[in-house]
């Protein structure tokens, strides 16, 4: 094989990238259908499911459950890996949350047999961890984006967080900033009677211009989290799983900033199920050190979105890849 001529970050995507008909267009290639067909024998004696059924055919709110989401990215971000590496080598590794498992079978931590069952016992866990209170369905207030271009975005998003935390009384409930994508772009989490106090404060009280609320099942990465983290703990230490050293660096979520022992990786990713998704200080590390090539490592174009509105205008070289040029 040719070796490839050039040299880029890869940033895999996480939950949310997902949609009916996601590997379709790379399931031609060899190397791609050998990890989707992977996927499928490990799940289907597991959870007796289909998973290639369910990326390509859907329907979409199957494929959207914690359970089922989160394998369906690991294999289509490693799938579209293994085609994307053909051309453009991998020089560094960063997975937005549920994408730390791409990046550490691309770094070579992980092989893709263990990142399949990891991830199945995350899911699985995370969703234990899912309120149950009777929701109208699509209509779940765990999660919100916070979208907005003033410059101390961050610091009034902790306060209305910190406001809007009750932690004894009949209204008791927290909220936390889950995910740092950019200086415009947060993701907040919490229970629901929280989250919808502190979307009200930041609309009527900062004037922020855009809040989103996020069509997923619960409040990922805040405490209510805590007892995924706890089994993760405990999945990570079967002694039938391998954490490798790094053959590629990799910035982790946890840090934001380079990770390399195998016992650091376990304990960062324990950690990144309830803690803040240090995004952007992921993309700010690897660009400072040098790297200025990235491209996207899976369906969908959100990280290209990303990297093209918020990093490439204040990073003067800065290039993102068109990943479907090189598919």
């Amino acid at each position: 094989m040719k070796k490839p001529h050039i040299e880029a970050c890869y940033a895999f995507p996480g939950q949310g990238s997902q949609f009916p008909g996601m590997g379709k267009n790379i399931y031609k290639h060899e190397s791609a259908k050998k990890i989707f067909h992977t996927g499928n024998e490990i799940l289907k004696a597991d959870l007796k499911l289909d998973i290639i059924d369910l990326m390509f055919n859907g329907p979409e709110e199957k494929l959207k459950e914690t359970i089922n989401c989160q394998l369906a990215i690991l294999l289509n971000n490693l799938a579209y890996f293994s085609v994307l590496n053909q051309k453009i080598e991998c020089v560094l590794t960063l997975g937005h949350s549920i994408g730390e498992y791409s990046a550490l079978v691309a770094s070579k931590a992980l092989s893709l047999e263990d990142a399949i069952k990891l991830v199945k016992r995350r899911a699985e866990l995370m969703s234990e961890c899912i309120p149950k209170e009777k929701v109208e369905k699509g209509k779940t207030h765990y999660m919100a984006a916070v979208l907005d271009d003033n410059p101390n975005l961050i610091n009034l998003v902790n306060e209305a967080c910190e406001e809007n935390s009750l932690y004894t009384g009949v209204n008791k409930g927290i909220v936390r900033i889950a995910t740092i994508n950019s200086s415009s772009q947060i993701v907040i989490s919490g229970n629901e009677n929280a989250v919808i106090r502190a979307v009200k404060h930041l609309k009527e009280k900062k004037k922020i211009k855009k809040v989103v609320y996020l069509k997923v099942e619960g409040p990922f990465h805040s405490e209510l989290m805590r007892p995924a983290a706890e089994g993760m703990k405990k999945a990570l230490e079967d002694k039938n799983i391998t954490i490798n050293e790094l053959k590629i660096p990799y910035i982790a979520n946890s840090t934001g900033d380079f990770i390399y022992k195998p016992n650091k990786i376990k304990e960062s990713l324990v950690e990144q199920i309830c803690g803040t998704v240090k995004w952007k200080k992921s993309l700010e590390k690897a660009i400072q050190e040098g790297f200025k090539t990235f491209v996207e490592s899976g369906p969908g174009e959100k990280q290209y979105k990303l990297l093209n509105r918020d990093y490439k205008p204040l990073n003067k070289g800065l290039e993102v890849l068109v990943t479907k040029d090189y598919i």
